[in-house]
């Protein structure tokens, strides 16, 4: 084991030095409830700068780094149950942007009484894991106050928490006393976004835009990002460029929902505008995923704001402000395939935009695709395992079709081919309809997508995906 002084050497601990907020406040909340208000705060001392005792060698040691906290994650509870966060889910609070202690936040207003602080990690901008405050292990023994932290809260009380913290390095994760699938809950995947702005004059600029995300399905869920703006500014020669932004999102196991909003704001290169909320809507990690071309390949979602500007590169969010009633579904795999295709319809008048990005799918060739339905106003559905009536093992165009229905429209290209999948089985299909004269009652449908190989022989019929329609709002 190490000695104390090799921790010296390495150990960032915070000072928690404050001037007007190191003492709790005594406050008359405005609406005259009982309440308190918790924050923490922190000022990270290096102590393996200034330590005199210092070894010959630390390529073995945890290294302090000098980025720049954002945000902390915690689990407070009260007599054993959960109150804030979760171990499976700890609750996320942003840092004062400049400053050194948390935002005030509705959920940490909370009854008098005691609190347990069972979980305090702090991470930089980029979501990386930077500094840990133990609850036991090896590490506890040399920080003041180690987790669980008592928390005594009284009625009208502003009270700041003094938390200590270690730097964080994963080969030393035992000894934070964190199982390891508490400390890793950073398992992300990867979502860009960019953008165009159109203003009147009909010229094409890279905009300015901020995105706030949420956990969830909406605003009320846990907020993961506040207000990120991308980076913009000027080459030498004056051209103006901006950075597209991405977003490290929580990917757990099943399925994960994030909600997305997008401000368009002014630039020095366009010009003022009226700084608004363009898209909103919540996404899925497998939306996420269909972004991803390969393993490492990711293509961006990119936005067009503005008359004349085009389409977004796929309506995975909406505009507040358009009419366009848009449906989608995510059709998931039939026939123990891997296929998986988000379909997006956007319906004006008798104009129906279909969007599909599809994954998974047998590469290099090409997969029919349909939507499905009945005449008489039953809801398609996709067919379950017992469909397979023959019991050969799949289930078949025909076998599916007491429940999903007839063809209603097929989802071709002009030239009547169906879409081809590329070498690593994805593609992207957009057509866009007039049907007029056409009964289609949106969420009574379903899309089917075909095609897979089969002992060898590519079957152009075999239903590989299927996915129910539903309104986006």
């Amino acid at each position: 084991m190490k000695t104390l002084s090799s921790y010296l050497c390495l150990i960032a601990m915070i000072a928690l030095v404050f001037t007007s907020c190191s003492k709790d406040e005594s406050t008359v909340p405005e609406d005259g409830t009982e309440k308190a208000s918790l924050s923490f705060g922190a000022i990270v001392n290096d102590l393996a700068k200034t330590s005199g005792n210092k070894q010959s060698t630390t390529d073995d040691l945890p290294q302090c780094t000098d980025d720049t906290p954002a945000y902390v994650e915690i689990v407070l509870s009260q007599g054993g149950s959960a109150v804030v966060g979760s171990t499976d889910d700890p609750f996320r609070v942003d840092l004062v942007a400049g400053q050194v202690f948390t935002e005030e936040v509705p959920e940490l207003e909370l009854t008098p009484g005691t609190y347990s602080l069972d979980h305090f990690m702090v991470y930089n901008a980029s979501g990386e894991l930077i500094w840990v405050s133990p609850k036991g292990g090896v590490l506890a023994d040399f920080i003041d106050n180690p987790l669980p932290l008592s928390i005594n809260l009284g009625a009208g009380v502003k009270k700041y928490v003094d938390v200590s913290v270690l730097c964080y390095d994963d080969r030393d994760v035992n000894e934070y006393g964190y199982q390891f699938f508490d400390i890793d809950t950073n398992e992300a995947i990867e979502f860009c976004i960019f953008g165009n702005y159109c203003p009147p004059s009909g010229r094409h600029y890279p905009a300015e835009y901020s995105v706030s995300v949420w956990s969830g399905t909406s605003a009320a869920g846990t907020p993961l990002y506040t207000n990120v703006s991308n980076e913009t500014g000027y080459y030498e020669n004056g051209d103006f460029y901006a950075e597209p932004l991405c977003f490290a999102l929580p990917d757990k196991e099943g399925e994960d929902n994030y909600y997305f909003e997008i401000t368009l704001k002014s630039s020095d290169e366009y010009g003022e505008v009226t700084e608004r909320v363009i898209r909103v809507g919540d996404i899925t990690d497998d939306v996420v995923r269909t972004f991803f071309d390969g393993e490492d390949n990711l293509d961006y979602w990119h936005f067009r704001e503005g008359e004349g500007c085009g389409d977004d590169s796929a309506p995975i969010f909406q505009d507040p402000e358009s009419e366009t009633e848009i449906y989608s579904t995510c059709a998931f795999p039939l026939n123990d395939s891997n296929s998986k295709a988000l379909t997006y319809l956007e319906v004006q008048g008798n104009m129906v935009k279909a969007t599909v990005l599809a994954a998974g799918v047998t590469p290099n060739q090409q997969h029919a695709q349909h939507l499905h339905g009945f005449d008489n106003g039953t809801n398609s559905t996709c067919p379950p395992a017992e469909a397979d009536e023959d019991e050969d093992g799949f289930i078949s165009l025909e076998e599916g079709l007491p429940y999903y229905g007839g063809v209603k429209l097929a989802l071709s290209n002009e030239d009547d081919s169906f879409p081809m999948a590329n070498a690593s089985g994805f593609y992207t299909y957009e057509r866009t309809f007039d049907i007029t004269g056409m009964d289609l009652s949106w969420e009574d449908l379903s899309v089917v997508v075909h095609g897979r190989d089969v002992e060898g022989a590519y079957n152009a019929t075999l239903p590989v995906a299927c996915g129910q329609i539903s309104n986006l709002d």
